[in-house]
């Protein structure tokens, strides 16, 4: 399944600020390509978007990128 999902708020390594960068993004994309049931995923910083291909459940997916830290809504 293919997704846009907005990002609402996103916890990252590099930035101690809430506006994020280009390796903000490269980071989270790194960290989901190596989750099980993950086929592609491709961060959008400017518009704060998130576009995912995968094999989960609604509550599955959101269970993982809240894991990472990642809300999305």
């Amino acid at each position: 399944m293919k997704e846009a999902l907005k990002i609402s708020y996103m916890n990252c390594g590099f930035c101690t600020a809430k506006n994020h960068c280009a390796a903000c993004g490269a980071e989270l994309t790194r960290s989901l390509l190596q989750k099980p049931g993950i086929e592609a995923a491709e961060m959008c910083i400017p518009d704060r978007t998130l576009r995912v291909t995968h094999s989960l459940d609604a509550d599955e997916l959101e269970d993982l990128l809240d894991g990472m830290g990642v809300l999305v809504g």
